[in-house]
């Protein structure tokens, strides 16, 4: 039935053939003007039908998919768009920068446009969160600076189990183009990044804070002492995560037992030793 004439042209046919017969039967006309009565409607109406009709119904139905295509993407993005405003810490930045909130809006957007599935495009919007802590992390009070740095410690020794080259993607995403978190880690530790994340952002309002600079170069190098003894001359890599010696699996590691013997320090001297090491503000 894919001949959009075919169902109406038989009707025509068998309603103009019974009337063409029942007025010869009566004599009311020949059979040529019979043959003639059935094929002039038959052609005519044909023309009319595929001319201009069926043409219009066709384009009707054509814009009426558009329309419900087009329907759908939209209740599709502006669910995507709820999702993220309800989402920490997106809802947390969407009250602190509005302008960085609108420019994470316009990419889940285009994502969700594009066809990535509305949870995976707000996986992909990680990087632009990591950037606003690398700037804000200098702010943070000690407790919100080591949950953080915990947690990506965890998140790292669970990429590292997975592949050595996701967690260098993950520690390095300038270098290798990162990673999405998403679609690589387990629900409880992506429920806590998003947590810590937004646990961050709403402690680090105010001023910067002080940052002793000596005494955290100290407990840096009684730390890189130890570590030496056990990685060598292949510590001083982690400055260089671009040389051609680099073995993602090592630098992995060493990585995490930096984080891990950092984290290991009372309270505040660990919170000291992070902000050198993370602040963009650390002379």
């Amino acid at each position: 039935m894919n001949n959009p004439t075919l169902i109406p042209s038989v009707i025509a046919l068998l309603v103009l053939s019974l009337l063409a017969l029942l007025l010869v039967k009566k004599g009311k006309i020949g059979r040529l003007s019979a043959l003639l009565l059935v094929i002039i409607p038959l052609v005519v109406g044909n023309g009319v039908w595929l001319g201009w009709i069926y043409p219009q119904q066709k384009q009707h139905q054509q814009q009426q998919q558009l329309q419900r295509q087009q329907q759908r993407q939209a209740d599709k993005i502006a669910d995507a768009q709820q999702q993220l405003a309800a989402t920490p810490p997106y809802s947390t930045i969407r009250q602190q920068q509005p302008a960085l909130y609108k420019q994470i809006n316009e990419q889940l957007v285009a994502a969700v446009r594009a066809g990535t599935d509305p949870d995976k495009a707000i996986g992909q919007l990680r990087p632009m969160v990591a950037e606003l802590l690398n700037q804000r992390v200098g702010r943070a009070d000690d407790d919100s600076i080591i949950n953080y740095m915990r947690l990506s410690v965890s998140q790292m020794e669970n990429l590292r189990q997975q592949n050595g080259e996701l967690c260098f993607k993950f520690l390095f995403p300038q270098i290798r183009g990162g990673v999405n978190s998403e679609e690589l880690l387990p629900q409880t530790l992506l429920q806590q990044d998003r947590q810590q994340m937004d646990a961050l952002l709403r402690a680090s309002q105010g001023a910067e804070k002080p940052i002793d600079i000596a005494q955290a170069r100290r407990s840096l190098q009684s730390i890189v002492r130890k570590l030496y003894a056990k990685w060598g001359s292949d510590l001083q890599l982690l400055n260089s995560p671009t040389d051609s010696r680099v073995e993602p699996e090592k630098m992995c590691d060493m990585t995490i037992d930096l984080y891990s013997a950092v984290l290991a320090l009372p309270t505040k001297q660990s919170a000291n030793v992070l902000r050198m090491m993370l602040s963009t503000n650390a002379g």
